[in-house]
């Protein structure tokens, strides 16, 4: 009898071992799928920031989102200034509006995922967000920049900033587009007001000039200025003159020649100078470029703030369009900043443009997802044809 409740009692300790182990097993699986990896900052400094790290893959918080598995991403003078605490003070104010408005806990400043374009397969989705996008579908899209980025495994992105990747592009080149794209398409449709049917129909000026003609915005916009049959005079250096001929600018000025000015001078007037080159309004004055707008990519709105704070920063923002605009009236010509902007229907524009051949993606480079500093570095040092790819594969 003894010895039946010994065996008994081992083979109870035995089956509460094998649940224990069993449980443990599943705990730490569960806990290794829900894992990814993630380039992030826990810090404002320099490129030695970044860190490889595991983190949790982030969840749907509502209904009209998706999970996006990411395969590629682009890398952005943008993520390369985030890293320095670029606009910090607006992102942060926005997110806790977000916040505040959504009720829930929600984006963090720290630590900060950056990545704003990629490619990706969708996994998962809300129950808003209908039959337009189904699992497994492959995608392009934008991640808004107060969001956590799309530098890591997978990404969480309201679904009217995601669509189906154009037919003709491979996941590589699919993420090279958005950001850039939006971006010139914000400058000139919205801001330099080329959606207006009176800008479109007289056409008594369609020249415009693309200062810095072969980098990542300045590519788009020269394709995007031809697809509406705009007349495109580019800057960029004598060995992408060859890129952006190709690309189909009119006009292509090799900057570094001395006559260069003068010879941008007398291909003017101009509708708009779309400036991807980061000259700045004063230098645009002081050479005398014959133009109705002059459009910046580069405005000093996130850097007052970052400065001087919320209301200060305001005011010398208000100050500074003022400084530029006030003399309208004798120089008949607008300074203008110019935005990247998640918009819905930009992703539609650049998807039809794509899919019809009339804008090509221009891919300098890819580099391995363990490699991303480097990537970053090579943004640092300027002078990019076209756009740095990191493949997450």
């Amino acid at each position: 009898m003894l010895k039946k409740i010994t065996l008994n009692f081992k083979s109870n300790i035995v089956n509460i071992q094998s649940r224990f182990l069993s449980n443990a097993l599943a705990k730490y699986k569960e806990n290794i799928e829900d894992k990814m990896q993630a380039w992030q900052i826990h810090s404002y400094g320099g490129l030695e920031e970044l860190k490889l790290s595991n983190v949790r893959i982030p969840v749907i918080a509502k209904p009209t989102d998706v999970l996006v598995k990411v395969e590629a991403s682009s890398i952005n003078p943008i993520d390369v200034a985030m890293i320095r605490g670029y606009g910090a003070a607006i992102l942060n104010l926005m997110r806790k509006a977000k916040n505040l408005t959504s009720g829930q806990y929600g984006e963090l400043e720290l630590p900060l995922t950056l990545g704003r374009d990629f490619s990706g397969i969708v996994v998962s989705k809300g129950h808003g967000v209908g039959t337009r996008l189904q699992l497994g579908d492959e995608v392009w899209g934008v991640v808004p920049v107060e969001q956590q980025g799309c530098h890591a495994g997978y990404v969480v992105v309201d679904n009217t900033l995601v669509s189906l990747q154009p037919r003709n592009l491979s996941y590589i080149e699919a993420a090279s587009i958005l950001y850039a794209g939006l971006t010139a398409w914000s400058a000139l449709w919205i801001t330099g007001a080329l959606c207006s049917k009176n800008t479109m129909t007289s056409r008594t000026n369609n020249k415009v000039l693309v200062l810095g003609g072969s980098g990542g915005v300045g590519t788009i916009a020269i394709q995007l200025l031809k697809a509406w049959n705009m007349h495109v005079i580019t800057t960029c250096n004598s060995d992408a003159v060859n890129l952006v001929q190709k690309l189909g600018a009119d006009v292509v000025i090799d900057y570094k020649l001395n006559d260069a000015d003068s010879k941008i001078i007398a291909e003017g007037p101009y509708n708009i100078i779309l400036d991807c080159a980061n000259q700045g309004p004063d230098q645009i004055r002081l050479k005398n470029y014959p133009h109705n707008t002059y459009i910046t990519l580069n405005s000093p709105l996130l850097k007052n703030t970052d400065q001087h704070g919320l209301i200060v920063g305001t005011v010398k923002n208000i100050g500074e369009l003022l400084k530029y605009n006030i003399p309208i009236i004798e120089n008949k010509n607008t300074v203008k900043w110019g935005f990247f902007t998640p918009s819905e229907t930009g992703i539609k524009t650049l998807k039809e443009f794509v899919e019809n051949g009339k804008v090509v993606p221009v891919v300098k480079k890819v580099y391995q997802f363990q490699d991303l500093p480097l990537a970053y570095d090579r943004v640092t040092q300027g002078h990019l044809r076209g756009k740095l790819v990191i493949d997450m594969r």
